[in-house]
C-alpha cells in the first residue's frame, strides 16, 4: 500500500528538542510530520531523570517522615499495594 503524504515541516526525532519543535511548528499552523526510532520525549522521561527523581524523592519523604517523632509526635508509615487494576 503507497499513499503520498504531505507535511510543511518533516521532524527527525521526537526527544525533548523535537517534541517541542512539533508542537511549537504545529501550533503556528504548520503540517508537522514527526518520526521518531524510540519513544516520543527521549531517554528521560522513560529511563533517565524522571524516574530517578521519582524514586529519590519517595526515599527522601521517608526518610522525613522518620523525623516527625523528633518534631511534632509520632508517625507510623505503612505500604499502601494498589490493585493491579488500579495501577
Amino acid at each position: 500500500m503507497s499513499t503520498n503524504e504531505q507535511a510543511d515541516v518533516v521532524v527527525v526525532g521526537l526527544g525533548p528538542g523535537g517534541e517541542y519543535a512539533a508542537g511549537t511548528l504545529a501550533e503556528a499552523g504548520l503540517d508537522v510530520v514527526g518520526v521518531e526510532a524510540e519513544l516520543v520525549g527521549g531517554e528521560c522521561p522513560y529511563w533517565g531523570c524522571v524516574p530517578s527523581k521519582i524514586m529519590i524523592r519517595a526515599g527522601n519523604l521517608l526518610a522525613e517522615a522518620g523525623r516527625i517523632h523528633a518534631l511534632a509526635g509520632e508517625a507510623v508509615v505503612t505500604r499502601v499495594r494498589r490493585a493491579a487494576h488500579a495501577a
